[in-house]
Order: C-alpha cells, then sequence, then structure tokens
C-alpha cells in the first residue's frame, strides 16, 4: 500500500497549439509533498514559448491534482456493527472509501470480544492496522508512536494540525491509561470525566451563582440548597468511595492513595490526611447535607433521586445524562463540576480529575501508517465528530464540536484536565480492601459512626 499524489505536467508538442488542464494545490497532510514534474521536453522555440505563454496566464509553472489515496486497512472494532457507535463508524468507514475510491477499509466487528480476542490475533501475526485499544490488557508491544502524525495536518484538520483539534485530554488521557507517557500511544475519542453533576435549576433556584471550587465553597452552596428545601448531596452504594477517594487524592495526590489501600499496617488510615476527610464529611452529614437515603441506596436508586430534581448533586461520570434521561426530560439544566480543593491540599481542582476515553490505535506492524492516520484523521474530523455525536450521543472528541445540550456546561471542565485520575483517585485499587471503605463511608455519610470511629474501623481492617 503507498500514498501516491498525482502530478500533471505541462505537455509540449511541437506544431500543436498548447491546452493545459488547471487544479488546485492539494490539501496539506501528513506526509512530504512529492515534487512536482517540471516540464522538460523541448520541441522548438515556438513551442518554448507557447509553454512560458501558458505558465504565465495560469499564474503557475506547475501544477498538482488534488492527493489521493491507494492501499487497503483492516480495522478491528469493540463495537457490534447493530449499535449506536457501530452504525456511525460504519457510516464513516463508508465515507472515506467514497472519498478516496482507491481505498479499501476492512471491519471486524469485535464487540466487548475484542479484549479477548485481539491479542492473541496480534500475536499471530494477523493483519490488523487499527484497533480499539481494550484497557483491560496491554498491547504495548504492538502500538505505534503517533507523535510525528499527530503534529502534521491533513486535508480533514481545516489547515491545523491533528492535535490542535482535538480535546487535548484525548492526547493525554491514553497515555496516563496505558502507562506510555514517552510517547502519544493512542487517539482517544468517548471521554469522559468524573466531576459533581448537579441541578442547574435548584442551583439558581438556591441562589447558588458560581461553581464551587473549594470545600468552603462547596459547603457554602450546600447550605444554600438545604435552605432552598432540597438535599444537597447524594450518591449510590455503586460510587460510595469516589468521594473520599477524590478528597484524598486532592489532599496528597494519586498515589498517595494507592499507598494507602495497599497499607497493611493500619497506620496510615490515621494520617492526618484521612482524619481530616473523615471529619470534613462527618461535618457535612451533620449538617444534612447528604440525602436522608444514602445510607440504604443501592445503585441506582440515588442517581434516580438526582433525576427527579429532588437532589441538587450527584459526584458521578459525565454520561450521567444518558442514563437519567427518561426521568430528566429535554428541559433538564445540567452542569458539572470538578472536585473542590481541600483544605491544606494540592491546588489540583480542575487540572486533574478522574477522566478516560475509548482509544484508538495504530499497530506499529502496519504497511502504510501515513494511510492509517489519514483515516483516523478523517474520522475524527469536525463532520465526522458530530456525526459520532448525533448518531451515538457520545461527548465530542474535537474542539469545535457542539456538545449535546446536556453536557454544553461541562465543557470546560473536559477541555481544563491536564492529568487524568483513575475513578475516585484509585481508591478501588485495591479490591480486598474496597468494600470496606465504601461500607464505612456509607456510615459515615448517613450518621451512623463519626470520624474517628471511620478511622479507627480502617485501621483495624487493613492492619495485618
Amino acid at each position: 500500500m503507498k500514498r501516491t499524489r498525482l502530478v500533471t505536467s505541462l505537455l509540449l508538442a511541437a506544431a500543436m497549439t498548447l491546452s493545459a488542464c488547471g487544479s488546485k494545490e492539494a490539501p496539506a497532510s501528513n506526509a512530504e509533498p512529492s515534487a512536482a514534474e517540471p516540464a522538460t521536453e523541448e520541441a522548438g522555440a515556438s513551442s518554448e514559448a507557447s509553454a512560458e505563454t501558458e505558465a504565465e496566464t495560469s499564474g503557475e509553472a506547475e501544477e498538482k491534482a488534488p492527493a489521493e489515496l491507494s492501499g487497503e486497512l483492516t480495522y478491528w472494532s469493540m463495537w457490534n456493527d447493530t449499535e449506536p457507535q457501530g452504525e456511525a463508524w460504519a457510516e464513516i468507514i463508508d465515507g472515506f472509501m467514497a472519498k478516496y475510491p482507491n481505498v479499501k477499509v476492512n471491519v471486524q466487528w469485535c464487540g466487548r470480544d475484542n479484549k479477548k480476542i485481539l491479542k492473541p490475533a496480534l500475536e499471530g501475526g494477523e493483519t490488523i492496522d487499527i484497533f480499539e485499544y481494550p484497557l483491560e490488557i496491554d498491547l504495548n508491544d504492538y502500538i505505534m508512536d503517533l507523535t510525528p502524525y499527530v503534529d502534521a495536518e491533513y486535508d480533514t484538520t481545516g489547515g491545523k494540525t491533528f492535535r490542535d483539534t482535538l480535546l487535548p485530554s484525548l492526547l493525554t488521557t491514553p497515555q496516563d491509561m496505558t502507562g506510555r507517557t514517552d510517547i502519544i500511544p493512542a487517539i482517544g475519542y468517548k471521554p469522559w470525566i468524573s466531576v459533581f453533576m448537579y441541578n442547574g435549576s435548584i442551583f439558581e433556584e438556591a441562589g447558588v451563582t458560581a461553581e464551587p471550587k473549594t470545600w468552603e465553597e462547596l459547603d457554602a452552596a450546600c447550605a444554600k440548597i438545604k435552605e432552598a428545601g432540597y438535599s444537597p448531596i447524594t450518591f449510590d452504594d455503586a460510587y460510595a468511595s469516589w468521594l473520599p477517594g477524590m478528597y484524598l487524592a486532592r489532599a496528597k495526590g494519586q498515589d498517595w492513595v494507592r499507598e494507602l489501600v495497599k497499607d497493611t499496617t493500619g497506620e496510615m488510615w490515621q494520617d492526618e490526611a484521612v482524619v481530616n476527610m473523615a471529619k470534613a464529611f462527618e461535618d457535612f452529614a451533620a449538617k444534612g447535607y447528604f440525602d436522608a437515603n444514602v445510607g440504604g441506596n443501592k445503585w441506582p436508586s440515588g442517581q434516580n433521586d438526582f433525576g427527579s430534581s429532588k437532589v441538587g448533586m450527584y459526584y458521578n461520570l459525565s454520561g450521567l445524562p444518558t442514563e437519567v434521561a427518561d426521568l430528566t426530560g429535554p428541559d433538564f439544566k445540567w452542569g458539572g463540576f470538578s472536585y473542590p480543593d481541600v483544605p491544606g491540599g494540592l491546588g489540583t481542582c480542575g487540572r486533574e480529575d478522574p477522566a478516560g476515553c475509548t482509544m484508538l490505535a495504530v499497530n506499529k506492524n502496519t504497511a502504510d501508517p501515513e494511510l492509517a492516520m489519514t483515516f483516523i484523521a478523517y474520522a475524527f474530523s469536525a463532520e465526522n465528530d458530530a456525526l459520532m455525536v448525533e448518531k451515538a450521543g457520545i461527548t465530542p472528541a474535537t474542539l469545535d464540536t457542539p456538545y449535546p445540550a446536556a453536557l454544553v456546561n461541562i465543557k470546560p471542565a473536559f477541555e481544563a484536565v491536564e492529568v487524568s485520575l483513575k475513578s475516585g483517585g484509585d481508591i478501588g485499587s485495591n479490591p480486598d480492601v474496597a468494600p470496606t471503605i465504601s461500607e464505612n463511608f456509607i456510615k459515615l455519610a448517613s450518621g451512623q459512626i463519626t470520624a474517628d470511629e471511620f478511622v479507627a474501623n480502617m485501621a483495624a481492617a487493613t492492619k495485618q
């Protein structure tokens, strides 16, 4: 498979009137443009003069026809062709082949079995040019560094580099997700982020005019929402640990949280940061900031209470609007803000948040990386990104693509992320301890235990 550029030469013929076929300069791409082939034949003085006259008339001594691609690509998809994401991809692929008739794109619709069958196929040397990278497995031996390709222009990027059209986190998040921070291992799409999702109508009614950026501002917002007759915050059992986990991540960083949940001495659970976190939530519970049902909420009870406009805030993923759409209806005013900074913390609000995406990677063994990346740039053009948003209801990947109405107020949070964290600051990374954290935090938030009891319970449970 080779990328080819059609070049129109000036044809000179003796004793014939010269005619030229005009064409425009080919759009910029990631490949070095081929040198135009100038007219080299000479057929006497009269023919040479005619050629010069024609060149002056056209304003160009050399001409190029639009760039064309040829070749074949094989794309392994994590979608089924019958689901909305697959249908959107099928339309994009058909559009790419229509734009470049000499290119064929083969699709393997793997569905979620992609994480089971992709690695054996790659190990077996099967032809796979582009694939969705399943986070559950390590495929770093097969990925190509996309850095030089994202810093290039394509005919679908509007005169910008591919990098400059994308949400910045969609280049950094794959690095964090794969651990390959030395390269760009994949292009992200279908981004998600964990934020405090809120009901804008409740905020307005309660007089909360600005999204909280500090714990003190969150406290003040909760007080106003409670005064207006609503429960300020709710959560479900499935996500209970995310609230204390992010407090600790704001206080001491995600790496410290990972050490905390692996500690087998029980001593780290008595650290000042844990004590402060427990007392902060004990205070919220005492002030009535948590919905009365949090002690017994089983997913999706809490999010349904939020969707029914009984509660002002719910810390969760940005995909929440889709999950409660039947409850909220089209007029629900969605908002979302980064987990606030905490007293004495690192000041990472708005810069570090749990975020992720679906990752599209290029096999380092592909026969035509330029063709593969031209396809990816086409797939993530503003036009096709809008198609994805409309057909599949996903969050945009490109900066210029309008957000769905439900998520437009969360766009600043997406664009601000510089470091992608794991959900809850990775507080659930030790499966042996995670249930105990959730159980005790639920008791703390519902007023069943005190902050001191929370700390004592966790220290005892993790001491070996």
